[in-house]
């Protein structure tokens, strides 16, 4: 077996909440910069798994298991702060949001670059999320199939 090693590039893209900048090679990783007061859509991915680790600032994380989408009441949202040097783990299917409440970069590595399953519930800035109700509705009824 013939192992190599490359060089890669990064890309940036502004948001409304800040920018991110992202790369892809072995691994799928961002930096995701949140201005103080801004906060990221709610969103689930179908397959994607993250790691999100807090570099600076402090963000209020809202986090959720996969059968909230399906059970509010069986299995309720939960938030925590977590400031530099924590971490949130999210596995697909599980919904979340970060909140800057104070100007954060967080490193996102994951499992695969794939934005194409990501489901957005909700969001601030007036992105489009009539999919997600949709894709919801999908979804529920493959957690219901497990």
């Amino acid at each position: 077996m013939n192992r190599s090693a490359w060089v890669g590039s990064s890309t940036k893209r502004i948001m409304p909440w800040g920018h991110e900048i992202s790369w892809t090679g072995l691994f799928h990783g961002k930096e995701i910069f949140i201005k103080q007061g801004h906060r990221t859509s709610l969103k689930f991915n179908v397959h994607k798994s993250e790691i999100l680790y807090v570099q600076s600032g402090e963000v209020y994380a809202e986090f959720a298991d996969e059968m909230h989408l399906s059970d509010h009441a069986r299995c309720p949202s939960r938030a925590k702060t977590i400031k530099p040097g924590g971490i949130l783990n999210v596995q697909a299917g599980c919904p979340y949001r970060l909140s800057a409440l104070k100007d954060s970069i967080v490193f996102e590595i994951s499992s695969t670059s794939s934005q194409a399953q990501r489901v957005v519930i909700e969001d601030d800035y007036g992105r489009d999320t009539k999919e997600a109700k949709a894709k919801n509705l999908i979804f529920k009824t493959l957690i219901k199939q497990r």
